[in-house]
Order: structure tokens, then sequence, then C-alpha cells
């Protein structure tokens, strides 16, 4: 939507919305001195062939089968981007390798990492998985290169007519905990509070820039995180120091519960956003995409932003509801939805558990089996599922809608884009005709 409007467009950092590499028609176990016999490769694999579904074959080490020397071919490029720097996906995910544009920088020569990475727990703070590594590459320079290269972009474009769209996606504070020297101790609790204040520093550095290039006054500054804090902080020790990273909220990172979803917004714009002001009112990320599309005066198509809703009335200081409800899905897929105070939530448990999914991803692990009214529990812990059952059917009666048309906001109804070639959707088996409402998904 920014290139078809003249704006230049970039992005830094990690991509992790899949990359279609080139693949070789077998795995490199040689080169990087395995051996073949130590391995058994699925026949069917997460991530490729179009394949996004947790319950299929997972395979380590990740990456022996790409021809490095060969372009991307579907990635931020091919999306809108006129340039690209940064990873394939987080730090502790191989392949680690710079890529500018849609070529690696250098090919990988060994392999670094460890197996059955821990990333829910704070064992291996500074660990990442198993992959091959491309010579020169550290861990440690990465977050610091992708603030140099969004300081050098910032300084290029505030030059030129055209305005500019950057997407950071930081490689901070996710792990690995790696907090360069210089804020090492400096938190006072911790790697992961030094992580924080790296970012903070490197937010101020980007605000410092603009304000250097005197286009602070015209800039959008959007500030969010995905998820709440995972397990790799080690939160049972920070709540030890007193800071609690996913604040009252029950759940972390992975989680359907409040701690795994509910973050704080920033938005920066000067020329319109009372500096100070606080809203409280619910947002969602997909937000973003039509908020800044009528700032922009774009008309949009019926099968872009499905589930966009403009906060463009919260950024101009009226605080009243512009979204009435919210999905979301926890690490196995399963799905929640909040109206109001209430939240229901179609999985029994955190909604974390990704090994037992594969070992059983059949029906009737996802039904509704959690229901909480926030005003009353924001840490939910009464669960009313069997004390408001006309209050479950309303809210399942608006998911399955919303599932059914393919979107959440008024419009043409849009088909939904299954996890895998072969259909499975176990998280929707609430639904009495899930089968028949597969079989229409692409």
């Amino acid at each position: 939507m920014f290139k078809d409007n003249g704006y230049n467009t970039a992005v830094v950092g990690k991509w992790h919305l899949g990359l279609d590499w080139q693949l070789k028609d077998k795995f490199e176990f040689e080169k990087y001195g395995l051996d073949e016999k130590d391995f058994e490769v699925p026949d069917v694999r997460m991530g490729r062939n179009g394949v996004f579904d947790i319950t299929k074959g997972w395979f380590e080490p990740n990456g022996l089968d790409i021809d490095y020397s060969k372009p991307i071919t579907f990635g931020p490029n091919q999306l809108g981007f006129d340039y690209f720097f940064g990873t394939a996906a987080s730090l502790d995910q191989p392949p680690f390798v710079y890529i500018e544009n849609d070529r690696a920088l250098a090919e990988p020569s060994m392999i670094t990492g460890e197996f059955s990475l821990d990333r829910q727990g704070a064992s291996q703070q500074q660990k990442w998985e198993v992959g091959p590594i491309a010579p020169g590459f550290k861990h440690h320079d990465v977050c610091r290169d992708m603030q140099e290269k969004v300081l050098e972009l910032i300084d290029n474009y505030a030059e030129q007519e055209q305005p500019f769209f950057i997407y950071y996606p930081t490689h901070m504070v996710h792990g690995p905990l790696l907090p360069d020297k210089e804020y090492q101790g400096k938190s006072g609790v911790g790697i992961y509070g030094d992580f924080v204040l790296q970012l903070d520093d490197y937010v101020g550095q980007i605000v410092k820039k603009l304000k250097d290039k005197g286009i602070f006054e015209d800039t959008v500054i959007i500030f969010s995180s995905d998820n709440g804090a995972s397990g790799v902080a080690d939160i049972p020790g920070l709540i030890q120091q007193g800071h609690n990273p996913c604040y009252h909220f029950r759940g972390t990172k992975f989680d359907i519960w409040e701690g795994g979803h509910r973050e704080p917004t920033i938005v920066c714009y000067p020329r319109l956003i009372k500096s100070g002001s606080v809203c409280d009112q619910l947002v969602c990320h997909t937000d973003f995409y039509r908020t800044l599309a009528e700032l922009l005066g774009v008309q949009i198509a019926q099968n872009e932003a499905e589930d966009s809703i403009s906060n463009l009335a919260l950024w101009k200081g009226e605080n009243v509801p512009v979204r009435v409800d919210v999905i979301h899905s926890s690490a196995n897929g399963a799905f929640s939805i909040r109206r109001g105070d209430w939240k229901l939530i179609f999985v029994e448990d955190n909604g974390a558990d990704i090994d037992a999914l594969r070992a059983d991803p059949g029906e009737g692990k996802f039904m509704p089996y959690q229901l909480y009214n926030l005003k009353d529990d924001v840490e939910e812990k009464n669960n009313l599922i069997d004390k408001y059952p006309e209050k479950v059917k309303e809210l399942q009666d608006v998911l399955e809608g919303y599932i059914r048309k393919g979107r959440s906001t008024p419009g043409e109804p849009q088909p939904n884009a299954r996890n895998n070639p072969e259909g499975d959707w176990p998280q929707i088996s609430f639904m009495k005709d899930f089968e028949k409402v597969i079989s229409n998904t692409v």
C-alpha cells in the first residue's frame, strides 16, 4: 500500500514470515560434517511445500537443503518492500546468514547451535537452535548491525522527496538474550533487563535521528510487541527481583491467556496525537493497515485487510470503542474470542503444548473450555464456562461467523488460507460442520 502511494519502503530485522528459498534435491549432510545415517527426514515437513502446520514433520537442522547461491523467490521484495536487510527469522533460528534483498550475503559452511532448544524456560538463555551458519556471522553483532542499517536508511531517505516507510522487526528482546557489552549489568535485573534497556536506547537513537533530520514532527512511530514475555527471560527470577514482565496477567508467550497477548502499544505522531495521552480501548495489530490507509486517504479493496479496523479516531483523541472484539490464537493454534468484558477460550489448558498436539492432533482438544469476565477477573482465575451457557453460545456463534465469512469486518466473504495442502484444521473442530468448512479453504 505504501509503495503504491509513492513511498520508499524498507524492512530491516527478522522477517520470520516465510521465504521461498530455492532448494536443492538433497540434504548437504556431508558439507556440514554430519552423518546422514543419524537423521530421518520426514516425508512431509513444516515449512516446506506450503505446509505450515505445526503437527507435521519437524526436522533439525533446518537449512541443509537450501541453495544459498540462488535468489529468494518470494519474500519482502515481492511484497512491496524496495529494500530488505536482515535474517530469515528470529536470532535463535537458522539459517544464520544475513540477507540483502533476495540474496544471502554469504553461504553457510558450518553448523552451530543446540538440538531441541528450550524456548519456554531459562535453561538456554544465550543459545540458539542447531543450523547452518555463514562465515563471519556473529549472533552478538546482529542487533547492532540492524540498528546501524535503520539509522543509515533514515539518513538516506530524509534527503529524498518521497516519504518513507520502514518496518523494523527487531531481534530484541527475543532469545537468545545477547545484550551488548555497554548495557550488560546496567538494568539491575539480569540479561533480559539489560536487553530491554538496549532496545529502549535504540528507540531513543531513532527518535534523535528523526529530530536531527528535522522530520520528527511529520513521522509516525509505532512501537509494540506481538506477544508477552517468553519464558527464556526467566520470569520466576525476575519476579523474585520485583519485576513481572507480563504484569498481573496470566500466562506468557505461547499461551492463550492475556499474558500471552495483551501488550502496550505506543504511537507517536506529533502532528495529530497529543503528547502523553493515554487510551485504554481495545485495538489489534491488524488495525494498523486500515488506520494508516485512512490517514493517507487510500481506498481498500474487498480482499484487503479483512480483519483491520481503523483506529484513527483514537489517534485524534476520541476515547471511544472502535473494535467490538478480537480473536487470539495460541502456540498450538487454539482460538479465543474476546468481546467486551468476556473472553471464551477453545482449549482446555494454555494452548502452548505443541509436542502434545503433534502426538495427537485429533478432534476434541479444541472446544469451549474456558470463559472469563475480564472486568472482574483480569487474571483469568475464575472459569465461568458452566455458569453462562448463553454467553458461550453467543461468542461461539460470532467466531464461527467470522470463520465462515473469512473476515471479521463487513464486506464480501473471503476464503480462509489453510495451513497445509491437506487442509487439516483440528482447531476449528468445535464447529459441527468443520470438515465442510475446511473443504472451502484455499
